[in-house]
């Protein structure tokens, strides 16, 4: 049984006010069809409360999202009282904050100290975005059970989830119109204008990707590696709804988050026999949903040729372990790819477009238009909080970053001038080479980040310190402030950025709790 899964397909609700992840199956029915041309929370309305409602202990996920957060402001309240009344040693105040998160499928923040993780759950935001996001998996992982995602019916994601996430972003929208950041010499920048520029913006998280591909490619060419394109998929018993649209047998209920730790087990044991094997393989990893939420893997893997099928049997090897039938032809997918016929960037360029924004994609391969299916695919991502994407090898992307903040003269006369001019012109082939190539250990390449705490210096004593405290009294952690280099380090981030109400008078610099 999945870790939020239904585990049954058909389980009535209870009455009783401790009670586990229930629902009624005709009340979601019924939902189902009431949303077709209602709101989403005029259809969870449409619950009775005692008899169908879809409960997660006594949390009522039928709620909308002020009563979502009235409800967490009570939890909060009550771990707060639970705390100024407790006495005893710390370890017992560790097992009572886990009891209160454990009905919720939660554990208590792992801090230092068990009252700092109290100061934490005292906070309703804390439990309001553990709810929001128990409610979109909940419901969702009901709606696979009941044969309510698949393309027959709602693609990839339930109409649910898709419109929580839907909500999530005009949520984040306004946040970002009312607020902007200002620096320590009063300059202000918009966080919506921020927002449209950086990596939160599909098009350009495509665009960046789309650049490092290419470098791999040509590096790949430069070295004379060959390329291949694996599809990789879980068993049957991880898949709810079949092609017809009709309930599969096999089916566990399994959620996709547990579909994806099933591939990313069978991909760490891949990497540590890839290791004790001395191949290094170099590329991309794109993670999408079936129709039915099910995720599987894209891999583009460029390899010397002489270990092009050693990669290949050490994959299937692993990834057919659990034996059925169907899995010899269905579990691995390759393709050898051939520069004659077809670029490697072109073999993965519609995936990251499907799953981003969907750009040049007219429709998927089941007639869904492209930009539709993007919406649904990133809120499936969203939901299970699944990484699409991953690079596999090669230098690091956070370093590539760091680097495109500097100014050309900031560079001159030091260890980084070549990855610097790579990166700046948006050449991931010629950084790589500049980073020592592309199967240099990472503690040899020549540029890394560099993290330090900010100091802080009192104006009335000027007295000095670190600012390493989080608001809950626990020590954060460094913040990224430049790079290293061989001549010790390059600040790439001299200014401080505070988040303060759109027109606020002055930089609010008092508080650092992210749940304030």
């Amino acid at each position: 049984m999945g870790a939020t899964g239904c585990g049954k397909r058909h389980q009535n609700a209870t009455t009783a006010t401790q009670r586990p992840f229930t629902y009624s199956v005709s009340a979601l029915r019924r939902i189902q069809a009431i949303q077709e041309t209602h709101e989403f929370y005029s259809a969870l309305s449409e619950l009775t409360p005692d008899t169908d409602t879809v409960f997660v202990h006594d949390l009522d996920l039928s709620l909308s999202d002020t009563g979502l957060k009235t409800f967490a402001k009570r939890k909060a309240q009550q771990v707060s009282t639970h705390c100024k009344n407790w006495q005893g040693f710390p370890e017992t105040l560790r097992e009572d904050l886990d009891d209160f998160a454990a009905p919720y499928g939660l554990s208590s923040p792992a801090t230092d100290t068990p009252e700092q993780a109290a100061r934490i759950m005292s906070e309703p935001n804390w439990w309001t975005k553990h709810f929001r996001a128990l409610q979109k998996q909940k419901h969702d992982a009901v709606a696979r059970c009941l044969n309510l995602v698949s393309k027959h019916a709602h693609k990839y994601t339930s109409q649910f989830a898709q419109t929580l996430h839907e909500f999530a972003e005009i949520r984040a929208q306004e946040f970002q119109k009312k607020h902007e950041l200002i620096n320590s010499k009063g300059e202000r920048r918009s966080l919506a204008d921020i927002a449209q520029h950086n990596l939160t913006n599909p098009t350009v998280r495509n665009a960046e990707l789309m650049v490092r591909i290419k470098g791999f490619e040509q590096v790949g060419a430069l070295y004379k590696h060959t390329a291949q394109f694996f599809t990789l998929t879980t068993p049957s018993r991880f898949h709810s709804t079949l092609a017809n649209g009709l309930a599969n047998p096999k089916y566990d209920g399994s959620t996709p988050a547990d579909g994806q730790q099933w591939l990313s087990d069978n991909w760490k044991l891949i990497r540590a026999k890839l290791h004790r094997k001395g191949i290094r393989p170099y590329g991309f990893r794109v993670v999408e949903p079936h129709h039915d939420g099910t995720p599987h893997w894209h891999l583009l893997l460029f390899t010397a040729p002489a270990h092009t099928q050693r990669l290949d049997q050490i994959i299937r090897h692993y990834m057919r372990k659990e034996q059925e039938s169907g899995s010899e032809q269905h579990r691995v997918k390759t393709e050898l790819i051939d520069p004659e016929k077809g670029s490697a960037v072109g073999y993965i360029a519609k995936y990251i477009s499907k799953n981003l924004d969907g750009r040049h994609i007219d429709t998927d391969q089941d007639g869904t238009p492209g930009k539709q299916a993007a919406k649904r695919i990133r809120a499936w991502a969203s939901t299970w909080k699944i990484r699409q994407f991953q690079q596999i090898g090669g230098p690091s992307v956070s370093v590539w970053r760091e680097l495109r903040r500097l100014k050309p003269e900031e560079s001159a006369g030091c260890a980084l001038t070549e990855a610097h001019t790579a990166a700046d012109s948006g050449d991931w082939a010629a950084f790589v080479i500049a980073m020592g190539g592309i199967d240099c250990p990472r503690t040899n390449r020549p540029l890394g980040i560099h993290r330090a705490y900010r100091e802080l210096i009192d104006t009335r004593t000027g007295e000095i310190t670190l600012d390493d405290k989080a608001w809950h009294g626990g020590k954060k952690p460094a913040p990224v402030t430049g790079l290293k280099v061989p001549q010790g380090v390059v600040i790439t981030r001299k200014e401080v950025w505070t988040t303060v109400p759109t027109g606020s008078p002055e930089m609010r610099m008092d508080s650092q709790n992210p749940y304030a």
